[in-house]
């Protein structure tokens, strides 16, 4: 990550985290809890090829209610899936500032859903090769195979879903959690520049 050093130079002043908000949609299958990931085209400026969750930045609109973060991840989720949400259906689940040394930063609170019954996930999103659906096993198995990249803010919450089944057991998991801000330091070490995160444990609240 010698690269990193090169990012901001030194002494500068970091950018503004833009608030912003994300969707981990979930569904019970045959084979395990699954969730709907999304795979960023290479020209988007911001985490290209990378796959993610459903999510955006909180436009203008959004502050027309109480809770913009909350109307961003409704409209965000339906704006590239199709689904529509209600704010009772999000729970808060993580918390992730993008480091300073970035230029595109965003401060944002991830949110898991169970997926409506009567609803289907549809990739619209314009910003995606495709989307599918995945278990958080095979989505970090195809990251550790280099088939496929993950964010960190992704590849920990779906460490943390991988251990546990079901739709309802993530939703009672999320109703007593304590969320921590993660914002990633980079510091420099005898192997070069490199990220250093808090630690995030599976049942830290």
């Amino acid at each position: 990550m010698a690269e990193l050093a090169a990012r901001r130079p030194r002494g500068a002043v970091p950018s503004v985290a833009v608030p912003a908000a994300s969707v981990v949609l979930l569904r019970d299958s045959e084979i395990g809890l699954e969730s709907y990931l999304l795979h960023r085209h290479a020209r988007m400026p911001f985490a290209p090829s990378t796959v993610v969750f459903p999510g955006g930045r909180v436009d203008p609109a959004d502050h027309d209610g109480p809770d913009p973060i909350r109307r961003c991840a409704i409209r965000e989720t339906t704006e590239e899936t199709g689904v529509v949400l209600a704010e009772v259906d999000l729970h808060p689940w993580a918390h992730w500032i993008t480091p300073e040394i970035e230029s595109r930063r965003y401060d944002t609170w991830f949110f898991v859903a169970a997926m409506p019954d009567d609803l289907e996930a549809v990739d619209i999103s314009g910003e995606t090769e495709r989307a599918e659906w995945s278990t958080p096993r095979e989505a970090l198995a195809a990251e550790r195979s280099e088939v496929i990249r993950l964010m960190p803010p992704t590849m920990s919450i779906l460490i943390e879903l991988a251990d546990l089944g079901s739709v309802e057991a993530v939703i009672n998991h999320a109703k007593d959690r304590q969320i921590e801000e993660v914002l990633p330091k980079v510091v420099e070490t005898p192997h070069g520049w490199q990220f250093r995160y808090p630690r995030v444990a599976a049942g830290s609240s």
